[in-house]
């Protein structure tokens, strides 16, 4: 039954609903009845957008969007960074919205097949509720098994990287111009980052070489990899296993150790800040920092005053020279951001229309490139942004300009397009970056979005937050020096008192049930 809705998030911009209410009125390219024309529409606003809008309403793609549908879109916003609270809030209210977009995979409890036993999500018929999406999904099995749960029911619209191209954004990025002036190689070998760092130490740097976006570095596949592991589960000859169980783990943490001991790295790498990543780049304090391709490179090259002023993206580390690294910043192809039809929208119809319509020809270039002749011009076939985009009149960096008219530089229920990076990437440094981080094995060893049972989830919901935690806790005591690696073992009867050959056996039998999709 619904109840009037608890205002917990932001309702739709005033601008926004006029206009949407004019196109509902004077009818749009396809139109439903006046009793039946408001969505509800729960998403968290991108960050980018969120510096020119209060709410996506207020932009010319979702104008665009209510003027194709002849309806009003009332965007709901949690406030940022209270997404997981807020989305919390709004399933325990009773009262759903027509549509939330959000990662249920792993921000619902027991995933999106408890989501639908529990009458949160309404369960699709992917022929009749999203036909687009279903002609990709048959001609791509492979994303085909990523929208579904174990028990084989289609249960959104998820946003899709439609193409290898778009699968790695980010990684280690140098200073390219330190490199050059010094007269060193781009680093290959732990060896080689080493003989580099000190280089940066002894003769550019003002403070330690790598700047406090270490963590991320590690997490997503850098340093780490050099020693054969990942720094969480992967895949490894068709099993589930857990680095930080590894000794070669004890290995790579001893070898950070060091460089910490020396000053290699920033004294403050366990507490990241993007605002300060970018500072001490643009000012000599770092030479190394982990980012990605728009917000970090293109970014940092459009905001440089220092002359010659160049960073790039630098290969994942090996051990030895020719190896081909086994990790990297990787990502599915299918996101766990998934837009869902709730159990108590009006009108189902109109939403799977709406939602399915960024799987069609005429959405994909909507959600990618915007609007003709105003975000974009097809130039010989090529869908190329305007100056609206590539050089801002307001002065607005590109990801953000993009936000106004497009949702290729987030998430959202479409098929992103690598025409879009292409030009998003358009620096020399940028497609250097791309091609370095893009060289390794990763995918032989990601794992794809698996979901524990209902009964595993809560069996193991305390004990999966505690190893995660204590993990992290853990790996900043061992390369800080804080705890002795001889301590190594009892980190990992720490782990295991945490439950994580239980997690991991339940990873595995995710695995499999994954694989018979």
């Amino acid at each position: 039954m619904k109840k009037n809705f608890k205002k917990v998030v932001l309702t739709a911009a005033a601008l926004g609903s006029a206009l949407a209410l004019a196109a509902c009125n004077g009818g749009g390219e396809q139109t439903a009845t006046s009793d039946s024309t408001n969505i509800r529409y729960w998403v968290p606003l991108s960050g980018n957008a969120s510096q020119i809008v209060t709410n996506m309403g207020e932009t010319p793609l979702a104008q665009k969007l209510m003027e194709k549908f002849g309806c009003t879109i009332e965007y709901m916003h949690p406030a940022q960074g209270q997404d997981g609270e807020k989305f919390n809030l709004l399933v325990a209210s009773g009262d759903l919205p027509d549509i939330i977009e959000y990662k249920w995979m792993t921000g619902y409890q027991g995933g999106p097949q408890k989501a639908i036993a529990d009458g949160v999500i309404y369960p699709l018929d992917l022929q009749k509720d999203a036909p687009n999406l279903y002609a990709y999904a048959k001609e791509h099995p492979d994303i085909d098994k990523m929208m579904k749960t174990d028990d084989g029911q289609y249960f959104g619209y998820p946003f899709i990287r439609g193409d290898e191209y778009l699968l790695t954004s980010a990684g280690l990025i140098i200073r390219e111009d330190w490199l050059q002036e010094l007269g060193l190689e781009m680093p290959e070998t732990l060896d080689d980052w080493t003989n580099v760092l000190r280089e940066f130490k002894a003769k550019k740097s003002t403070g330690a070489p790598i700047g406090s976006s270490l963590t991320g570095a590690i997490n997503q596949g850098s340093f780490v990899t050099a020693f054969g592991i990942q720094d969480g589960f992967y895949l490894e000859d068709g099993k589930v296993v857990y680095g930080p169980m590894d000794d070669r783990y004890k290995d790579f943490l001893a070898f950070m150790n060091e460089w910490y001991k020396e000053g290699l790295i920033d004294q403050d790498y366990a507490s990241p800040n993007a605002a300060s990543a970018q500072s001490n780049m643009l000012n000599g304090v770092n030479g190394v920092a982990f980012a990605s391709c728009g917000s970090g490179i293109g970014k940092w090259m459009a905001a440089a005053t220092e002359e010659g002023f160049s960073v790039t993206g630098a290969k994942n580390p090996v051990m030895n020279k020719g190896e081909v690294p086994m990790f990297g910043n990787y990502q599915n192809p299918v996101t766990g951001t998934v837009a869902v039809i709730s159990m108590d929208a009006d009108n189902k119809d109109l939403c799977a229309k709406l939602l399915d319509y960024g799987y069609s020809e005429e959405g994909k270039m909507l959600f990618n490139f915007g609007i003709e002749g105003e975000s974009y011009n097809m130039v010989d076939g090529y869908p190329k942004y305007t100056e609206e985009i590539t050089n801002n009149p307001e002065g607005l960096s590109m990801a953000v300009s993009m936000s106004r008219y497009t949702m290729s530089h987030a998430e959202s229920c479409f098929i992103q397009d690598k025409r879009y990076m292409e030009q998003y990437a358009q620096l020399p440094q940028q497609k250097m970056a791309l091609d370095n981080w893009m060289a390794t094995d990763v995918a032989e060893h990601f794992l794809p979005p698996i979901t524990l049972t209902m009964e595993q989830q809560s069996e193991l919901i305390s004990s999966i937050d505690n190893i995660n935690t204590y993990k992290a806790e853990m790996q900043v005591k061992f390369i800080t020096g804080v705890e002795p690696l001889e301590n190594f073992d009892q980190f990992r009867e720490g782990l295991k008192e945490r439950q994580i050959e239980k997690y991991l056996q339940y990873q595995q039998e995710a695995y499999e049930r994954y694989l018979s999709r």
